[in-house]
């Protein structure tokens, strides 16, 4: 809801005017270069923790718990689904690079 926005930004507002005073003393300006990242992590709390949603860009379907999204060796994310239609002969080739991997190195993540 927007309440629970409201309540993340006011949680992390404190802690953020810290660090934005801290770079400004140090003078290291440069630490923080992308407006769309923070130069650490804020805990919030559970009560505001959000599921990202990953959809698999092979099937274009959304991961799910009994189809959860897995990371190949090569550091690309498919779904487990995906990685089972792909999987020939015991070996996996990434179709996103030419990495030849066994499908059981893959490992499952958690967004």
């Amino acid at each position: 809801s927007v309440f629970d926005f409201f309540a993340s930004g006011c949680m992390a507002l404190p802690v953020l005017m810290n660090i934005k005073q801290v770079i400004e003393q140090r003078q290291c300006s440069g630490v923080w270069t992308h407006k769309d990242e923070l130069p650490i992590e804020i805990e919030l709390g559970k009560k505001c923790w959000y599921h990202s949603v990953f959809a698999c860009p092979i099937l274009r379907q959304q991961t799910s718990e009994s189809n959860p999204p897995m990371k190949l060796i090569c550091g690309h994310v498919i779904s487990r689904d995906a990685l089972n239609k792909l999987t020939n002969a015991g070996k996996l080739k990434c179709p996103y690079c030419p990495m030849e991997q066994n499908p059981s190195d893959a490992k499952q993540i958690f967004f």
